[in-house]
């Protein structure tokens, strides 16, 4: 794939057919609706950031970033979900999360966590590892006091 220009934008709800190989959507009907029902309803909600790479009009990725405000720690929580095409250049990852981390900082988070599942293989985790991210168990930590 050739390397060019990397465009963050807000994800729109005519993204989802693109973004369905990413999600591993099953091809049933009736899934087809409600994961669309769905997709509206998160692309739409002011509870999270939702973005897209696209690099030479193709979509190679996505962040969502969901707040939440907590009891422990004064003010929010930002909680990271992101996907990239297993092909895309690295640096679609790197800007991902750069663009995750900025988004959660202008909204007044302390931390970004993602949580991982024990099956995730090393190569998935790398891009957060060198982002500055910690894992604590099942959860990667990343502060966010300080620039990206």
């Amino acid at each position: 794939m050739p390397h060019g220009l990397i465009t963050i934008r807000r994800g729109r709800r005519t993204d989802l057919p693109a973004l369905a190989p990413l999600l591993a959507f099953p091809p049933t009907h009736d899934t087809d609706k409600k994961h669309t029902q769905h997709w509206r309803r998160l692309v739409s909600d002011p509870a999270h950031d939702f973005y897209v790479a696209e690099q030479h009009g193709t979509l190679h990725g996505m962040v969502l970033v969901s707040y939440v405000r907590t009891l422990v720690h004064l003010g929010w929580l930002a909680i990271l979900n992101i996907a990239v095409v297993p092909l895309a250049p690295s640096d679609i990852s790197h800007r991902l999360i750069d663009f995750a981390k900025a988004r959660a900082r202008k909204r007044g988070c302390q931390r970004l966590v993602v949580y991982v599942s024990g099956s995730e293989p090393q190569m998935a985790l790398t891009p957060l590892l060198e982002a500055g991210f910690l894992r604590m168990g099942e959860v990667l930590s990343c502060f966010l006091q300080g620039s990206p």
